[in-house]
């Protein structure tokens, strides 16, 4: 029968989410974490009944329909940072699959959800040898991420259990990009599914009579043109490059800065704050739980999102499709998963070039028609495009045209 779009595509399936990577705590609020609770709870409202197997865990889940999720807590001993702990990585993986493995005989799913993580090539032997459907979901060429971000001691084991993990695989990428990378490391085939946002709990008229009070608590008041960033403070993200932008733009409007999140360059980012001029008012937030953010969204006039340049641009930014669903025009930088994203509604720049950013910014900020326009058209692509309702859909149509076309376990 065919599915209308109203149907639940998962009605009465039972899914196991496998969530190996213990740097990505469940009730977390990276945006790893948010999209595990966002497609879990997308997966439940599509009528699918998911137990959540995770490596950590560090509060509930959130987001709508994950209440109903079976989040099942994987004791995998103490996973150290630095020296030796690459050691104690492959140790948690194994631990992980042994334990899901005896979980998955006793409770048998209809099929298996894993999330590719660092070290963890069991996935593979766990669904063929129970002869259990599986898609493994493809967020970043997870070794390569490591290695040159941060600290990777056994590159080859890392890029074996990554093989292992893919070989024979049907992969869900969140790019263009890394469903090309998925299919060069051993996977049948790779369908993109991007990123996505919620776009109920972000509508703008379910937080615009509380956007005055966060920005007065904020001290942003009435007439300041703010300049949101939200996410991680990691170093590609290019906010460096959007204070100085900030900065420059500042010459030709008023201004606010607001950075909504935490992180590894947090400390950076502080001291190049305290380098902008004085006409320039900026709020660096912190760390905010996920259900808090559309407030802070609210209270922004512009969104950016400065990736730096980078030759192997693979990801799809949760940031700017929420951005989006929020009805903020964004400027970011020009990727092709960007570009896919944005379309024509949002202004996207030469990534890493300052003038071009603070250019755009400045064109926004003293363009009041131009904002409303760009944000209503991205508002309307991100309902039809981009609500996580539509990336579940996708996600288990994928699931659905494994189960049915090709035997169970090959």
């Amino acid at each position: 029968m065919e599915r209308t779009s109203e149907s639940r595509v998962a009605d009465g399936c039972r899914v196991a989410y496998l969530l190996p990577d213990p740097g990505i705590p469940v009730g977390g609020t990276k945006g790893a974490s948010v999209h595990v609770d966002a497609l879990c709870g997308a997966m439940t409202r599509q009528g699918a009944s998911i137990t959540l197997y995770a490596a950590k865990v560090v509060g509930p889940l959130s987001a709508r329909g994950s209440a109903a999720v079976d989040v099942v807590p994987v004791d995998v001993g103490r996973v150290r940072s630095g020296p030796g702990g690459d050691a104690t990585r492959i140790e948690a993986s194994r631990r992980f699959f042994d334990v899901v493995g005896h979980a998955l005989d006793a409770d048998r799913p209809d099929w298996i959800h894993e999330r590719l993580s660092l070290f963890a090539g069991s996935g593979t032997a766990t669904a063929t040898d129970r002869a259990l459907p599986r898609v493994v979901e493809v967020n970043a060429p997870v070794a390569d991420e490591r290695l040159t971000h941060f600290a990777l001691e056994l590159v080859d084991e890392a890029r074996s259990a990554e093989c292992k993990a893919l070989q024979g695989a049907s992969v869900v990428a969140v790019s263009g990009p890394l469903a090309a990378w998925a299919l060069e490391h051993g996977a049948s085939d790779a369908t993109v599914v991007p990123n996505g946002a919620d776009t109920m709990a972000l509508a703008p008229d379910r937080w615009i009579h509380g956007r005055a009070g966060v920005r007065s608590g904020l001290e942003f008041g009435d007439q300041l043109i703010v300049v949101g960033f939200a996410g991680s403070l990691k170093p590609w993200h290019g906010v460096e490059l959007l204070i100085a932008a900030i900065g420059e733009a500042s010459r030709s409007a008023d201004l606010g800065l607001l950075i909504v999140g935490d992180g590894p360059q947090r400390e950076e980012i502080e001291r190049c704050v305290r380098s902008l001029p004085r006409r320039v008012k900026a709020v660096l937030t912190g760390a905010v739980p996920s259900r808090e953010v559309p407030r802070f969204l609210a209270a922004m006039d512009i969104a950016a999102a400065p990736y730096l340049p980078s030759d192997q641009f693979y990801f799809s930014p949760l940031k700017v499709a929420e951005a989006m669903a929020s009805a903020l025009p964004v400027v970011a930088s020009d990727f092709p998963p960007v570009r896919e994203l944005v379309g024509s509604t949002g202004m996207l720049v030469e990534p890493g070039d300052p003038g071009a950013l603070h250019r755009a910014i400045r064109e926004l900020a003293l363009d009041p028609a131009g904002r409303a326009r760009l944000a209503e058209a991205g508002r309307a692509r991100a309902v039809a495009r981009l609500d996580w309702m539509a990336v579940a859909r996708r996600t288990i149509e994928v699931v659905l045209g494994v189960r049915d076309e090709q035997p169970v376990g090959q």
